[in-house]
């Protein structure tokens, strides 16, 4: 079934990182919050599924702006450590309009297909849309036919997904897509679409996929190590 839509401030978030000359204005402290908020409310409310305010929005964007001007510090070895991370070439991304009463017939076929998908399809319900995240051959020669029925607004192709799969000790917050949004901005890769939750995805452009990849692997490899230093470091007694 759809996942549950995730908080106004994971989806500001989102919406911040993932354009890439709206985040540089907030890297330069060139950018008024109300306008932004106005800016983006339509899209806002269209994920979260619900009405919110200019003010809610404009609070999440401070939260965001504030948590970008805080050092990370050692802020990924806690959240990346025990992460894992895969890698999925030539996928599409699907946006169809569905009314409410149609998500359980849209998620009933999806399921009925499953048992012949190498690849399980991601499906996230927004106010008026659902989007899936599937293979690319799969997606038109299987899964694009049982969806005639269907209005299909749009279809992305030539794209690459990262699942991330955090600890369950570790709970996802807006602060985690401003760690991967940096982490990938310093090396020039842009974000397409992010889901941030329990399992993360992020689109990518087929291109950048593998080279996403590598620079996250290395930060998992890096936060491991320091933290293994951290437990293992001898301790000096202040006596």
């Amino acid at each position: 079934m759809p996942r549950e839509s995730p908080s106004i401030p994971t989806i500001v978030a989102s919406i911040i990182t993932r354009d890439l000359a709206l985040y540089e204005c907030f890297k330069r402290k060139v950018v008024n919050y109300h306008a932004v908020a106005a800016s983006i409310k339509p899209e806002v409310e269209k994920v979260a599924r619900r009405q919110t305010t200019i003010n809610t929005i404009v609070v999440a964007i401070t939260r965001f702006s504030d948590a970008r001007a805080r050092p990370n510090g050692n802020k990924s070895v806690g959240i990346l450590r025990d992460a894992r991370i895969a890698l999925a070439s030539d996928v599409v991304n699907v946006t169809i309009k569905a009314r409410k009463s149609e998500l359980y017939e849209i998620a009933k076929r999806i399921g009925e297909l499953s048992a012949n998908l190498s690849e399980p399809i991601r499906m996230f319900q927004l106010s008026s849309s659902i989007e899936l995240i599937a293979d690319e051959d799969e997606y038109d020669s299987l899964i694009k036919s049982s969806l005639g029925a269907f209005e299909i607004r749009r279809e992305r192709t030539e794209l690459s997904r990262l699942d991330i799969h955090l600890s369950p000790s570790v709970e996802p917050t807006p602060e985690f897509g401003l760690l991967l949004a940096e982490l990938l901005y310093r090396h020039g890769i842009s974000i397409q679409q992010s889901y941030i939750g329990e399992e993360t995805v992020l689109i990518l452009s087929r291109a950048d996929g593998p080279r996403a990849y590598e620079i996250l692997q290395q930060e998992i490899d890096a936060s491991r190590a320091a933290s293994l230093e951290a437990r293992t470091r001898p301790r000096i007694s202040t006596r």
